[in-house]
């Protein structure tokens, strides 16, 4: 059952850090919080008739996901529909002037209603035959309960990952479950995720960390994730984990693995060598927009350094 439950677990854990997806087919906008789901995007410029960009388009695909634009997919360009949608989304939330220019006040009530729209995965333990299940469902996780955590005395717990060779100084999300089952997960792509239910890393067994392969909207890789280029760790590359207690430990590569999602990966999550180890996690391979996950998962073992 341990070994059914860790596969099991793999899945779950992959699957939902793989990247952060757009797909507005299954965003269901019923208000300003869930249709800036569909964005994705920080606002930080003045929108306004004749213009064209990034920006405009965004900004179309939230008035489209909250049904004042009657467009099927964004065009970039800011033209009279864009502006007679975006003043009754202004006129809806008391915004005045609702003239259709998207200005400081409209942007911030955009920008503080966005969220990451990723898929979760809610593990349970068995069904009633006793076999070890999990079930999906797409959810809005919210910036607000996902776990960003700084410990609150000095326990060791992870602040800092640091991998030379890739140029990776990122901070740590601590993440584990909700208490709905629903799995935590790094809420942006510059973050890595320390999975609070494997040890602190520098202590004995495999300490989990996860983090996203890249941005994904609309089937279009916009960004790279921090764990991007992952797969160029080679064994005998060095990373440093810096604590809250002021150390530094590093870590040796042993060796990378790439994973179907439906394998046996109990080696990922276990030791039994007494060991103290860390493990990278994030995805590759191909991506597949009606699943929102790639069809690999890339594992990179490491050991402490002796």
């Amino acid at each position: 059952m341990v070994k059914m439950l860790n596969k099991i677990f793999f899945i779950a854990l992959l699957i939902c850090i793989s990247v952060f997806s757009t797909n507005e087919n299954i965003v269901r906008a019923e208000n300003p919080s869930s249709a800036a789901a569909a964005t994705n995007f920080t606002f930080t410029q003045n929108l306004y008739l004749g213009i064209n960009g990034d920006d405009v388009s965004a900004l179309q695909k939230f008035l489209i996901a909250d049904g004042f634009l009657k467009i099927s997919t964004p065009t970039g360009y800011f033209g009279s529909l864009t502006k007679n949608a975006l003043s009754a989304w202004q006129t809806s939330l008391n915004i005045f002037p609702s003239a259709g220019f998207f200005g400081p006040i409209s942007r911030g009530k955009i920008n503080a209603a966005v969220v990451q729209q990723t898929p979760i995965f809610t593990l349970q333990s068995q069904n009633a035959t006793g076999t070890a299940i999990v079930s999906t469902s797409t959810t809005t996780a919210s910036i607000a309960t996902t776990s960003i955590v700084i410990a609150s005395s000095e326990d060791g717990s992870p602040v800092r990952l640091i991998i030379p060779k890739l140029n990776i100084d990122a901070g740590f999300q601590y993440n584990g479950l909700k208490p709905d089952g629903t799995m935590e997960i790094p809420n942006n792509i510059t973050d890595v995720g320390w999975f609070t239910g494997s040890p602190r890393p520098g202590e004995k067994g495999n300490a989990i960390v996860t983090g996203h392969v890249a941005q994904i909207r609309g089937g279009v890789l916009t960004k790279p994730g921090v764990f991007s280029n992952l797969g160029d760790l080679q064994a005998g590359d060095k990373l440093y984990v810096q604590n809250n207690k002021g150390e530094s430990i590093a870590f040796v590569v042993r060796e990378s693995r790439s994973y179907n999602p439906t394998a046996d990966a109990t080696d990922v999550f276990t030791s039994a060598d007494g060991g103290v180890h860390l493990n990278l996690i994030t995805c590759e391979g191909t991506w597949n927009s009606s699943q929102l996950s790639y069809s690999q998962r890339l594992v990179v073992f490491t050991d402490a350094a002796q």
